[in-house]
């Protein structure tokens, strides 16, 4: 028999307690993630990280937009573009631009920049199986990184191992919601639909991807200490580049390890 489990994390000043209080596992041991490895707050988080990106993707810059100043006005980037629904940050890199989700195709913005306009390189964007509310078990966010003007280009710094060790966070800004990430994994991956590989909806499926990720054999692996413990009940994002001729993309993995709203919840079903 299936049973529905609800996972939330708790408050603006919670340190990511993702508890599954309302469900119990088959043993009759209550799940949960509280006390998830490398928990901190967005705003401490945000004072101690030193190095701050370049400038935002062009045209971005025209409107002023840029999370290391804060000064993203969803209100007017939306009146431009009503498909832009967040805003990605990695400090220590220039990737400090906008997030979208076409709702008429999943490949409309590998060839169109932000405003809609063919373009090369693309801009970052989400694909219509994932939420925009960034409540699903794992949110695959794609980009080009095979052009050195591409927007996803400088994820290849977390290739280096000092810079990996060095750079722990990533921020994903919402019209209501701030979210930081912690990344505890870089790597090659296969080059492969991620979003249909696993059924994120059941536990089993969550679990799949979690061995995967922790435990595959990666080419240029980097993997934080402290994240080997990773389960079901923690909501990750998979920022993803694109496919070389060789059959791999060049993915980092963060976890959720901040909510500043405490609204990111989701029903798992245990099989």
């Amino acid at each position: 028999m299936r049973k529905r489990k609800t996972v939330f994390i708790l408050g603006a000043l919670s340190l990511a307690v993702c508890a599954a209080a309302c469900g119990m596992s088959d043993s009759g041991e209550q799940e949960s993630v509280q006390g998830a490895p490398g928990v901190q707050e967005s705003t401490k988080a945000m004072e101690t990280e030193s190095q701050k990106p370049g400038q935002p993707a062009e045209k971005a810059g025209n409107l002023g937009e840029s999370a290391a100043d804060g000064q993203i006005d969803f209100a007017m980037l939306q009146e431009q573009n009503p498909d832009i629904f967040a805003w990605l940050y990695i400090p220590g890199t220039g990737i400090d631009l906008p997030v979208l989700q076409s709702p008429v195709s999943d490949e409309y913005y590998i060839s169109h920049d932000i405003w809609g306009d063919v373009s090369g390189t693309g801009a970052v964007y989400t694909e219509m199986p994932n939420l925009m509310n960034m409540c699903d078990f794992n949110t695959v966010i794609h980009g080009n990184d095979l052009e050195e003007d591409s927007p996803f280009k400088e994820l290849h710094r977390f290739e280096e191992a000092d810079f990996f060790e060095t750079h722990e966070t990533f921020y994903l800004y919402l019209p209501d919601n701030v979210l930081t990430y912690e990344i505890f994994a870089a790597y090659y991956d296969e080059s492969s639909d991620i979003l249909r590989r696993y059924d994120y909806t059941s536990y089993a499926g969550c679990e799949a991807h979690l061995k995967d990720v922790c435990t595959g054999r990666r080419m240029n692996r980097n993997f934080r200490d402290g994240w080997e413990g990773l389960t079901p009940y923690h909501f990750l994002v998979t920022l993803d580049g694109t496919a070389r001729e060789d059959g791999t993309q060049y993915v980092v993995v963060g976890a959720l390890v901040h909510d500043e709203a405490g609204k990111i919840d989701r029903v798992i079903l245990d099989e």
